[in-house]
């Protein structure tokens, strides 16, 4: 009876893409506020840049260390808050 492992190579690299993917959004949108001056959305977007580095940091690891799953919580954490930052920067921007 042959046995055949299942592949779930390529998840800690969906996980450090999507981290990074992230961490630029969050700070571009760092940037972006910073320029337009919106202060509340300039201190959320900073904690949330360093949050995402931590979760990227964190996925370059588990891919290091060579696991097979990615943290789902993790990953779950970082599309959250990136869609928190992207929402309160919209909110913030066209309600003004």
């Amino acid at each position: 009876m042959v046995r055949r492992q299942r592949t779930t190579g390529g998840r800690p690299i969906l996980a450090v893409l999507m981290s990074l993917v992230a961490a630029a959004i969050s700070g571009t949108i760092f940037v972006v506020a910073l320029f337009r001056e919106f202060p509340l959305v300039e201190v959320a977007a900073s904690l949330l840049t360093g949050l995402q580095v931590f979760f990227l940091s964190s996925a370059i690891a588990d891919l290091m260390e060579k696991k097979r799953e990615s943290n789902r919580a993790r990953s779950s954490a970082v599309v959250l808050a990136t869609i928190f930052l992207i929402a309160f920067y919209s909110f913030t921007r066209y309600l003004r």
